[in-house]
């Protein structure tokens, strides 16, 4: 049994990690914190565009994460907490009190030098995007504005200090298919990497270091500013342009040259 206490945020995807998490039988969650944003008032006014991108991605969450969420029994014992706070003196000794084996981050706020030298070496973070081609915040969405598919998926790290850069565990790319839309692959890729997260956890004991990846690919860093009306618009003209086609079309050839890492009790079998 390994017991793991979870940082994440507070949407549907969110909730559907940890309470998976709390009904596996070789997994024991002894607290999830669960973040709630502050100051929504500040944040920028959307375009019409924008409110019917986020519309769209909070229905599609619905269709693939609601049959669990609001269905299942909650095992997580989730405690809701304001964002930032995990790094604070009280929650650090809080943690530390409890004991786990391991802790797992996904969607939370920056963990800073207190709570990272605390559990150096026992925080597995999920980074949505591909390291080390995509850093930072939002970066499926950017992958796929600039219609790099190769590049749209999930890596598994220990944390460290650098955002995104810590030692690599095992990738995965997401799953495409003809007709998709942004928000089917999003939220497939998701619902794969919970289940891959999951077995992940189960077999500690089974995880390989594996040397890091060597490119000439420059690094693309991203922030959620970069998220802007014009990337929207882009996004949706490449889908209606038939960007999934020809990615498909090309697929083994335009991932060859992208390679990630993988820990064999996880690749997956084609």
């Amino acid at each position: 049994m390994t017991n793991i206490v979870i940082i994440t945020s507070n949407a549907l995807r969110h909730d559907y990690m940890r309470i998976m998490f709390g009904l596996n039988q070789e997994i024991n969650v002894l607290k999830s914190y669960v973040e709630t944003p502050i100051n929504k008032d500040s944040k920028r006014d959307l375009s019409s565009v924008e409110e019917s991108h986020f519309l769209a991605r909070e229905k599609t969450e619905l269709d693939f994460f609601s049959d669990i969420v609001f269905s299942s029994e909650d095992n997580s014992n989730p405690m809701d907490i304001e964002k930032n706070k995990i790094n604070d003196q009280n929650y650090i000794d809080e943690i530390q009190k409890l004991g786990p084996d391991l802790i797992i981050t996904f969607g939370c706020c920056i963990i800073r030098e207190k709570l990272l030298q605390a559990f150096k070496d026992k925080i597995i973070n999920v980074h949505l995007g591909i390291s080390p081609y995509y850093l930072g915040a939002g970066t499926n969405f950017i992958s796929i504005v600039n219609n790099d598919f190769q590049c749209t998926g999930y890596t598994f790290m220990y944390m460290d200090r650098g955002i995104d850069t810590g030692e690599i565990i095992h990738q995965a790319r997401a799953e495409v298919y003809l007709f998709d839309n942004i928000h089917q692959i999003g939220n497939r890729l998701i619902k794969n990497m919970v289940h891959d997260f999951i077995k992940l956890v189960s077999n500690l004991h089974s995880i390989k270091k594996m040397l890091p990846i060597t490119t000439n690919i420059d690094p693309i860093i991203c922030f959620n500013r970069d998220a802007t009306e014009l990337k929207t618009i882009e996004l949706y003209n490449n889908f209606s342009n038939g960007a999934v086609k020809l990615f498909l079309a090309n697929k083994e050839e335009i991932e060859s040259r992208y390679p990630i890492i993988e820990q064999s009790f996880l690749k997956k079998i084609l």
